[in-house]
């Protein structure tokens, strides 16, 4: 795996200003923060940050979509927005949106 590869995939997990250092014979995976983890290659630091291979994806699988200015999930109607491009807008939101732990 390459440095931009292991880059990718730490910015594909959302990890904060995202840093992969060597030192010595070891590489180690940074966030913004603290050190997340280290390994012998690239793969195996990601792995040890528990960032590869990624886990699941957790979007809803209906995704949002628009017709006018109605805003659906699948077939399902979820709200009207006053133009199109708020709906468009909203709908966005949505399809971006992702859970978290706690629930909210």
């Amino acid at each position: 795996m390459s440095y931009e590869e292991a880059l990718h995939i730490m910015q594909r997990a959302r990890v904060i200003t995202p840093a992969l250092i060597r030192y010595g014979t070891t590489y180690h995976v940074f966030s913004r923060t603290r050190l997340l983890g280290s390994g012998e290659t690239y793969e195996a630091a990601l792995r040890a940050a528990k960032l590869y291979p990624l886990p699941p994806s957790r979007k809803s699988t209906l995704l949002f979509g628009v017709e006018d200015t109605d805003v659906f999930r699948g077939e399902q109607f979820v709200c009207s927005a006053r133009s199109h491009n708020i709906a468009r807008r909203i709908a966005a939101a949505l399809n971006a949106y992702t859970p978290s732990d706690r629930g909210y």
